[in-house]
């Protein structure tokens, strides 16, 4: 691994429910919110049965070695399944929409992974207006990536899975504030 490439590390298993519901509301502007999230799910399909993989990557923030979330995803990812003609069924849910650098090396690691189907749920567009972040966007659906916000099912879903609720039910509450326009927002970037 090069030197400057930050090592892959585990994820976690899930998050507060704090930290979901600061996180993960569909929001036009979210001040304060300076962390991605990325929730996931590895799916492989065997003869037999199917394995299913899943966990939580936050970005880290050091100086000398910045790490997005989808980066630590794809780091990790590239350790625990070397065999690149498997087929992966892998989901996102993800508190902000990848940044153009991370939708590139996404695109690259695509064609490392043929077998790869990636679909992508997101909370919030990172930087909806800026055209480098709409073609990032449409860098991934151009490569076959399936993209969404997230909806009421899907944070439903992250909430059951990801989050350590210790009973407490889901709550869609402040969750959809600004849904309908950002799924109004990701189609016009994608037409």
């Amino acid at each position: 691994m090069e030197p400057w490439r930050p090592s892959p590390r585990n994820p976690m298993d899930r998050i507060d429910p704090k930290t979901f519901r600061f996180q993960f509301p569909n929001l036009r502007y979210a001040s304060g919110r300076k962390l991605c999230y990325l929730c996931f799910q590895v799916e492989r399909d065997y003869f037999y049965y199917n394995d299913s993989d899943w966990g939580v990557f936050r970005n880290k923030v050091h100086p000398w070695a910045p790490c997005h979330a989808e980066q630590c995803f794809l780091s990790w990812f590239r350790d625990q399944y070397p065999y690149r003609d498997e087929d992966y069924n892998v989901t996102w849910f993800l508190s902000w929409s990848p940044c153009p650098t991370c939708a590139e090396e996404v695109v690259e690691f695509l064609e490392e992974y043929r077998n790869l189907t990636l679909t992508i749920f997101t909370s919030r567009l990172y930087y909806f207006w800026h055209p480098n972040y709409q073609e990032g966007l449409c860098k991934l659906w151009d490569a076959g990536v399936q993209l969404d916000i997230m909806s009421c099912d899907e944070s439903e879903y992250c909430w059951d899975n990801f989050v350590y609720h210790k009973g407490m039910r889901f709550q869609r509450r402040n969750l959809l504030k600004d849904y309908d326009f950002l799924a109004a927002k990701l189609q016009e970037t994608l037409r």
